[in-house]
């Protein structure tokens, strides 16, 4: 009897463990409109900050022309319907690596994914930063993570 006892106390005590976990999940905040009819998201829940202002983050690129040429034409869209259009689509999801003091951006991972969000392919790259230029997607973004 003692001995189920102790069972069900641990039982218990994970089930309280688990039951206070923390859930991670992706929070995408439309960023950028580029000038090749792509969409800009960033994920502002999984940025991270590392020592001298270096801050890596994510960003999903999405191509989406008709939707761009809906928007130039005057369509509006709720930030909401927005994600939910391009969410059905292929997309790429970046790993930036931005140096906010030495304005330099660096591509950690590339990874592509179907229109079901399937992994289609991925590469992971760790080259010397680039310097983000004037009026860039890479300057937009910039000035939102390294206030």
């Amino acid at each position: 009897m003692k001995s189920l006892s102790v069972r069900v106390g641990v039982i218990l005590i994970g089930v309280a463990i688990f039951g206070y976990a923390e859930v991670w999940a992706e929070d995408w905040k439309l960023f950028s409109l580029g000038s090749d009819s792509t969409f800009w998201w960033y994920d502002s829940q999984g940025i991270t900050y590392h020592p001298n202002k270096v801050i890596r983050v994510s960003v999903k690129i999405v191509k989406a022309e008709e939707i761009v040429e809906m928007v130039k034409s005057g369509t509006k869209f709720k930030l909401p319907e927005l994600e939910k259009m391009t969410s059905e689509r292929e997309y790429a999801r970046d790993l930036l690596e931005i140096d906010c003091l030495g304005n330099t951006v660096n591509h950690i991972q590339k990874l592509h994914y179907d229109s079901k969000g399937v992994l289609k392919s991925g590469e992971v790259e760790h080259s010397p930063g680039i310097s983000i230029a004037p009026k860039s997607v890479a300057e937009t973004l910039y000035k939102i993570v390294c206030k």
